[in-house]
């Protein structure tokens, strides 16, 4: 299965690719920008260990569809990043997408919007799921606005207690909850 967009497409992530994927969030070019000391000590860059206890095996499987999964996102045939979803509630039309490029050189091409887009598409196709949030830190301004050239509205700017209390955890002290209905 592959999902389709105008610049990408996506292929399901496998457990092979879980360490490949965790470094691209956690030992990138584009790693200070989203975690870590000194931009967000709030948020530390998680051990592989904890990337897999947030991150398990059903979200590198075809299992991983009745709560979340993670896709590869390419481009011109080469990987440049990962979408995935999680939380995926049918009863109330909702899921929580997240995102991350592979390294710098892949943003500013409109692949992260277009993955958003197509990965959007395909949940409300299947699952008929028509609200989408996501929730970036306000100091990344560059994530902001790539959700925004997604459709994705800003709602309100969250606290840790707000986002523990929405979404079951907490990363950040600003994050901004974004909504995107279909």
């Amino acid at each position: 299965m592959e999902i389709i967009g105008n610049k990408i497409k996506l292929i399901p992530a496998k457990e092979p690719d879980r360490e490949k994927i965790y470094s691209w969030l956690c030992r990138s070019d584009l790693t200070s920008s989203v975690m870590g000391p000194p931009n967000y000590p709030e948020h530390p860059i998680p051990t592989l260990e904890d990337f897999c206890n947030e991150y398990p095996l059903s979200f590198f499987n075809m299992a991983g569809d009745g709560k979340g999964r993670v896709f590869i996102i390419v481009a011109n045939g080469e990987e440049v990043g990962t979408v995935g979803y999680d939380l995926l509630n049918k009863e109330k039309s909702k899921v929580v997408l997240d995102i991350w490029m592979k390294a710098v050189q892949y943003c500013g091409h409109g692949y992260g919007s277009d993955a958003l887009n197509a990965l959007s598409a395909y949940l409300h196709g299947n699952f008929a799921i028509t609200n989408f949030l996501i929730s970036p830190s306000k100091r990344n301004e560059r994530a902001v606005a790539a959700y925004k050239k997604a459709g994705f509205e800003y709602v309100k700017t969250m606290d840790k207690r707000e986002q523990e209390k929405e979404f079951g955890i907490s990363e950040y002290n600003d994050n901004v909850l974004m909504i995107k209905n279909l």
